[in-house]
Order: C-alpha cells, then structure tokens, then sequence
C-alpha cells in the first residue's frame, strides 16, 4: 500500500449561506492515493473525501417574520466525494471533490500551504501538516431541496503508509 496517505482535517466554518444560521464545523477524511500524473510543474494525485458536519437553522436566529413558532432544525451533512489534489512545488496545494454534500449532489474544495518539505525533508516524519480555506457547496444540503453552502478554515494532519 505504499504511496498512500490518510489525513484527518477539522475545520471550523466562518461563513455560511442561508441553510444554516449556526455557521457548521465538523471533520472531513482524505484518502489519497499514489495514482497521477505531473501536469508541468504541478503534482495531480487522485483522493476521495468523508466526512460529516453540524447545521442548525434557528427561526428566531434568522428574523423570520410572520411565522407563529420558534423552531430549530439541527440536520448533520455529510460529504462523500472522489477527486484530486494539485501540489506545486511541495507548498502550495489545492484539491476538489465531487460527490454528495448533504442530501444532493455538491463540491468540497480545499486550498493553501503544505508543511510537506519541512515534515518529510526536513524533520524526516512521515507526516504532513495542510492549512487553507475549506469551502463545500451543495444542491441540497440539508433535504428540503435548498441550495447552499459554507465555508472555514482546515487543518489537515496526514500520514504516509
């Protein structure tokens, strides 16, 4: 199984569209394969992406006027998706994956700095540290047909097996 890598990524959500009015926050998995190609001076590896992730939708949180009771809907998202990683120079990265956001079909995207060179090169650990901006948008996102989508910041801790 060599080549393989498997990194866990909390992320803490900043910004959020009308779905939810508790900005989410949750994990998402990454498995990343030694599959790929060079394109240029960039590194393409193929990788899939789980996880799962809180919402809320408060009534009383969102103003909504004219509506006789207070309610509060937690729904839970969850990401499924296959996709690949751009890396340029062991520094920079971004990735993408297609697949299910919630209950309809979406993206995930995550970009920003590898610690690759200073982890593997030059502490010699068979680990790499990813900081950016995670951003997920779905069709549906949490079954009631609404189009939405939210966005924070990641850090991914993955190992190399």
């Amino acid at each position: 199984m060599a080549g393989f890598s498997i990194g866990l990524a909390p992320s803490i959500g900043f910004v959020s569209g009308q779905s939810f009015t508790s900005v989410p926050t949750g994990i998402t998995a990454v498995i990343t394969t030694p599959w790929g190609f060079e394109l240029g001076p960039l590194d393409f590896t193929i990788s899939a992406a789980f996880g799962g992730y809180t919402g809320r939708y408060d009534t009383e949180k969102a103003g909504e006027i004219g509506i006789d009771e207070h309610y509060v809907t937690d729904f839970n998202p969850t990401i499924m998706g296959i996709g690949g990683n751009l890396t340029l120079a062991k520094l920079l990265f971004t990735e993408g994956h297609v697949g299910i956001v919630g209950e309809g079909l979406g993206i995930r995207g995550f970009s920003g700095v590898s610690l690759e060179y200073l982890m593997k090169k030059g502490l010699n650990l068979p680990v790499n540290i990813l900081v950016g901006g995670e951003g997920f948008i779905s069709t549906d996102v949490s079954g009631a047909g609404n189009t939405s989508g939210w966005g924070g910041l990641g850090v991914r801790f993955d190992y190399d097996f």
